[in-house]
């Protein structure tokens, strides 16, 4: 396929449901009167399914259910749009079949690999070593590919492994094409996505098979959305450094005094935050009482193993202690909440969103997790790295939670406090730090 791959993101626009009774949607199909947007999906659909209908096979020694592929695209799709809608097979589940079939991968790959006097008598030739390991890989037994009925799937508890792992993969298809549509500020439509999958699927199966667009059309609606891209990025670099200005204005009449490492010396409670799991615009309900603050992002892995310990920790000094988790700015709420349901938070952690970036751009360093205690009157201590600091704040949390203020002693490097106004002789050595 010669029209160009668009890089990924993650996100999708939310519909509104009416309850007026409409005319059935038809079939999708690339007609005439198809828009670019349709047309675009379908090219992604062809790209993903040319590639991956083709290799993975291969490379699995099983052919992809197709019709389980599409009912996970549509599956995570509408999951993404309704945080209610649970995909059909669990997290854990999705990362075990993708660990078995990636153990099997390196098993099939390793049968291809020539013998050291095979591997000798090739003298380096690249294209021959190639060759022989794609005339051995051609060899291995497949199974049988599925049929295609072209009918909604449910995966009941007998689901067989294949059925698993292509709807891993469905699962995938579909968050790169949401991040696709999320950069270019549109919810393409993935009836077209689809068809463009099975369309490509078909045609693997069948090389005399046509596509719906020709290798020209997909070219230049591919290049024509590149070239959309490129506009797009430079007015989103545009509005990110607006933003940050106006950013920078906003905390500077929330930072107050502040301490000898240059942050805020108490915790505002003025700043702004959404609610997630409870009504919230800042922070003021929280003031005067001893805080657990846990700062995360759900797509940070470290702090998906931190949070179940976090909230031991919380449980651990609940009703002395108030634990509230920031989401940084960069989330979203269905990712949030799912980030909440798998660390199996409960009402011990009140859960806001720093979706105004106002949090993180006066108490973080831009790396997550971070947690902090925070003292009645607003003080506080910072826990930057949490494995390593993680005894330190379990005694001091409950030291907290017994009515001792936790204590942050930051040390100032000595060349920080040694500066005059004199240069210093050119010879004379940097002060060490303490």
């Amino acid at each position: 396929m010669k029209s160009k791959m668009i890089a990924l993101g993650a996100c999708a626009l939310a519909m509104v449901a009416c309850n007026v009774q409409q005319t059935p949607k038809p079939a999708a199909a690339i007609t005439p009167n198809s828009t670019d947007d349709q047309k675009f999906a379908y090219m992604l659909g062809t790209q993903f399914g040319a590639q991956n209908f083709k290799v993975l096979p291969r490379q699995m020694g099983e052919y992809l259910d197709e019709d389980v592929v599409i009912q996970a695209i549509f599956d995570n799709v509408k999951a993404e749009k309704d945080s209610t809608f649970k995909v059909q097979l669990s997290e854990d589940t999705l990362q075990s079949v993708g660990s078995r079939y990636g153990a099997l991968a390196r098993s099939r790959m390793e049968q291809t690999r020539p013998d050291s006097a095979t591997m000798a008598s090739f003298e380096g030739d690249h294209a021959k070593i190639r060759a022989y390991m794609d005339s051995v890989s051609a060899a291995l037994p497949m199974a049988p590919e599925p049929a295609v009925k072209k009918q909604p799937v449910t995966l009941g508890p007998n689901a067989t492994d294949n059925q698993k792992f292509s709807y891993l993969i469905g699962i995938q298809f579909s968050n790169q094409f949401i991040s696709i549509g999320n950069q270019f500020q549109t919810e393409f439509d993935a009836e077209y996505f689809a068809l463009g999958v099975r369309d490509a699927a078909a045609k693997n199966r069948d090389t005399t098979l046509t596509l719906q667009m020709t290798e020209d059309s997909l070219s230049a609606v591919g290049n024509r959305y590149n070239e959309k891209m490129k506009t797009l990025r430079e007015e989103a670099m545009k509005k990110q450094r607006e933003e940050e200005e106006k950013l920078k204005a906003e905390v500077a009449t929330l930072r107050g005094d502040t301490l000898p490492n240059g942050m805020p010396a108490k915790m505002n409670y003025k700043v702004k935050v959404s609610g997630i799991t409870v009504k919230a615009e800042n922070l003021e309900q929280f003031a005067n009482k001893p805080l657990l603050v846990f700062y995360f992002s759900a797509t940070c892995g470290h702090c998906a193993h931190a949070a179940p310990q976090i909230l031991e920790i919380a449980k651990s000094v609940a009703g002395k202690v108030t634990t509230v988790a920031v989401a940084s700015g960069g989330n979203n709420k269905s990712g949030i909440r799912k980030f909440a349901d798998n660390a199996k938070f409960d009402d011990t952690i009140n859960i806001v969103w720093d979706e105004s970036r106002q949090f993180g751009e006066l108490y973080s360093d831009g790396y997550v997790p971070k947690v902090y205690l925070v003292n009645p009157d607003g003080s506080y201590k910072q826990y930057a790295a949490f494995e390593r600091e993680k005894e330190d704040l379990k005694k001091e949390i409950a030291e907290l939670a017994n009515g001792k203020n936790v204590e942050w002693k930051i040390e100032v490097p000595a060349a920080d406090s040694a500066k005059t106004d004199a240069p210093a002789p050119a010879a004379a050595p940097a002060p060490a730090a303490k």
